[in-house]
């Protein structure tokens, strides 16, 4: 190959090997990668082991000590998706088992960010969160 072909080569073949941005999902799509193996497709909870999202997260996402909580949860913390899309996702969440009409309002890539800091001590945040005043949420151990 000569000069400009051999340049031309090259260059379609970096093209060819660049890394490629992960695909844009939608939020109900991340639910179900990243979500509905534990909380299932409807948002209920599996006794035991995991809360139910159906009537509670829209409760919590109306507070904004139970969207710190919502956020900085391990597995919402660990998500492989960037703080934009976590926000989308947990919009959607808030949206799709929520019983409340309009929480405080979307969430923010911003406050998203705060899952940097993930809860250590689950079982006592939510504790605190749900001892707080006008929690609105049912005391019991499978809501979170």
């Amino acid at each position: 190959m000569r000069g400009p072909t051999r340049a031309a080569a090259a260059a379609a073949l970096a093209v060819l090997l660049a890394p490629k941005p992960a695909p844009a999902w939608s939020a109900r799509t991340n639910y179900a990668l990243h979500c509905q193996g534990c909380h299932l497709a409807d948002g209920r909870e599996t006794p035991g082991l995991v809360p139910r999202l159906r009537g509670t997260v829209g409760l919590l996402a109306a507070t904004p000590g139970g969207r710190d909580y919502l956020v900085r949860l391990p597995n919402v913390a660990a998500a492989p998706l960037d703080d934009r899309e976590l926000a989308a996702l947990l919009d959607w969440v808030v949206r799709a088992f929520g019983e409340q009409a309009s929480p405080v309002g979307p969430f923010a890539a911003e406050e998203v960010a705060a899952r940097r800091r993930p809860l250590v001590d689950v079982e006592g945040a939510r504790r605190a969160v749900l001892g707080a005043p006008g929690h609105g949420l049912p005391d019991h151990p499978s809501v979170h």
